[in-house]
């Protein structure tokens, strides 16, 4: 979980700055919203794989668990920021650019958190 962890971290901050470098080409609002995106996404990714790491070797049950409520975890993060910000709109921030950064960094580390699990069956199993 350590190496996932830095992993996502280094993601989450190389992507972040390479959104902040576009701040003379993209609006303001749009960068910040796109941060704020890539840190929930971020947060949602080490939330679900503490549950996956908890669950390691306790059994079927406590897995699909760990799953199920990591999935309904993000649901709810990404729900309700996207909420929160389509209706309180703060001056600062787009939500389309949270949503775009949410969906892209997401997927990413849905990738990454797939590979580190396969990886683990495997070494477990050998």
């Amino acid at each position: 979980m350590g190496r996932y962890a830095v992993a996502v971290a280094l993601i989450a901050a190389a992507g972040s700055a390479c959104i902040a470098a576009f701040r003379g080409r993209i609006e303001e609002a749009s960068v910040r919203g796109a941060i704020l995106g890539a840190v929930l996404a971020a947060a949602g990714a080490l939330l679900g794989i503490a549950l996956l790491a908890w669950s390691t070797g306790r059994g079927a049950r406590e897995f699909v668990g760990a799953v199920a409520l990591g999935m309904l975890g993000r649901l709810a993060l990404f729900g309700g920021a996207l909420v929160f910000v389509g209706l309180r709109r703060p001056e600062g921030l787009r939500i389309t650019a949270v949503a775009a950064s949410l969906l892209g960094f997401f997927f990413v580390f849905q990738a990454l958190e797939v590979r580190f699990v396969m990886k683990g069956m495997k070494d477990a199993g050998s």
